[in-house]
């Protein structure tokens, strides 16, 4: 996953039931298996305190806003965080001007890092979206591609947040995505990627009594099958262009493109992003 790479979090509209639905039926496994069994498994929405707001995108660079799952007490909240890790030491006024790249977090150096090591133990989240774009290079020449899960289902990805209390204002939550690695899937595309989750193992991965390093060793490289990928617009970027195109597939700008998928965006995907981010009524 480069340092050009921007998330997919597409306008909704729909039924909103399904993917909670999801994350209960993810919860009970756990609680069959026997943890975490006080949890309340459907998330609620919660808006940032620091009054930063999530506008459903097609094209979502760093240092927005976009909706994080974490655990709060026994309560699973989704809330707008800001996407860029904000080191504790930052004076501020503005969380964004620390000069340091921290959108992503390598999995390999978080256990050791004086930055990242912290959110580790007590600050694991759940980064939810429809997908990533990501960059091929081959001779000089870039090729954008979506990566997204099959079948319009969303794709999660393991992310740490922290809490940045530096300015005058409300307190500031934000996040990195954890890299890793690339395996047979997507190292033709790149040599990193992000390092996904199922929601199975939510219920683990965000219980603060989860160990740091058991909670790392569930993050499994991806199978055959679980993801799917196509070649979009180089429209993509520039973070300017926000149409609903930008995920469609298309002919990709060089002849010899490794791996080709022809696989179209399916239409179960429009409006996924709504069953998180609906709204509970109070």
């Amino acid at each position: 996953m480069g340092t050009d790479n921007k998330l997919l979090g597409g306008k909704a509209s729909g039924d909103t039931a399904g993917q909670q639905e999801k994350v209960v039926e993810a919860g009970n496994e756990a609680e069959e298996e026997g943890s975490d069994t006080s949890s309340t498994l459907v998330p609620v929405w919660t808006e940032a305190p620091c009054g930063g707001q999530y506008f459903p995108s097609t094209n979502i660079p760093p240092t927005s806003y976009t909706p994080i799952l974490y655990k709060s007490s026994d309560q699973l909240v989704l809330q707008p965080m800001l996407w860029g890790l904000v080191p504790s030491w930052h004076a501020g006024p503005d969380p964004k001007s620390h000069g340091l790249t921290t959108n992503n977090c390598r999995l390999e150096n978080v256990m050791t890092s004086k930055l990242y090591k912290p959110s580790l133990a007590k600050g694991r989240c759940v980064v939810v979206c429809e997908g990533f774009y990501e960059w091929e290079r081959s001779g000089g020449v870039k090729q954008p591609y979506l990566v997204y899960r099959p079948g319009g289902e969303v794709l999660y990805m393991a992310g740490l947040y922290s809490v940045w209390r530096g300015g005058e204002g409300a307190p500031v939550y934000n996040y990195t995505i954890i890299t890793r690695e690339s395996n047979n899937i997507l190292s033709w595309l790149h040599h990193r990627m992000p390092a996904f989750l199922s929601p199975h193992q939510f219920s683990a991965w965000l219980n603060p009594l989860t160990p740091p390093t058991k909670a790392l060793a569930m993050l499994a490289l991806p199978k055959e099958g679980e993801l799917a990928w196509h070649t979009v617009s180089k429209e993509v970027g520039n973070v300017r262009n926000q149409g609903m195109d930008l995920m469609k597939q298309v002919e990709p700008c060089m002849d010899d493109v490794k791996k080709k998928k022809d696989v179209k965006v399916s239409s179960a995907s429009k409006g996924i992003m709504s069953n998180w981010l609906k709204r509970s009524k109070p």
